[in-house]
């Protein structure tokens, strides 16, 4: 989870179903585990219970995707934006979003890095990145303008 959060959980716990309430650390990546002091098994000889371990998966998005702390998220841009340069904007993650300036002759699959906007660190120090991945959208179809224009620009070179 990239910003924590509060999950309730079921448990069966010496036969009794019991409710609780896990506070998920933000920066929670997959595989990492959550300790429950005494919500564990009880003991056989009559001491206290024993520790739950939950491990962590978090559930992946269609929109982006992880790796370690940072995130990498695909971006659809027109042609047009990508040879001459633009400014967009990004729905990061987090729900937060940001203008991202995107050069003249940005190429397919750039990664344009979006430094500490990525998972936090569990211990607490920074986060990782977002990578914004760009996507050039080619036309399927060009009217006649537009095939004039690319036809003039075939012959300065471009």
């Amino acid at each position: 989870m990239i910003n924590g959060g509060k999950k309730t959980i079921t448990i069966n716990q010496g036969g009794t179903a019991k409710a609780i309430e896990v506070k998920i650390p933000k920066g929670l990546t997959e595989g990492k585990k959550i300790r429950l002091a005494g919500k564990g098994e009880m003991s056989p000889n009559g001491g206290p219970a024993g520790n739950l371990y939950l491990k962590s998966s978090p559930i992946l998005s269609d929109e982006y995707s992880i790796e370690g702390n940072n995130i990498l998220m695909p971006k659809s841009v027109k042609l047009t934006q990508a040879l001459l340069g633009d400014t967009i904007e990004i729905a990061t993650p987090d729900g937060t979003a940001i203008n991202l300036k995107l050069p003249a002759g940005t190429k397919h699959r750039a990664k344009m890095r979006v430094p500490e906007h990525g998972i936090p660190h569990i211990k607490g120090n920074g986060c990782g990145d977002l990578f914004v991945v760009i996507n050039i959208d080619m036309p399927k179809k060009l009217t006649e303008k537009q095939k004039e224009i690319i036809e003039q620009l075939e012959k300065t070179g471009l």
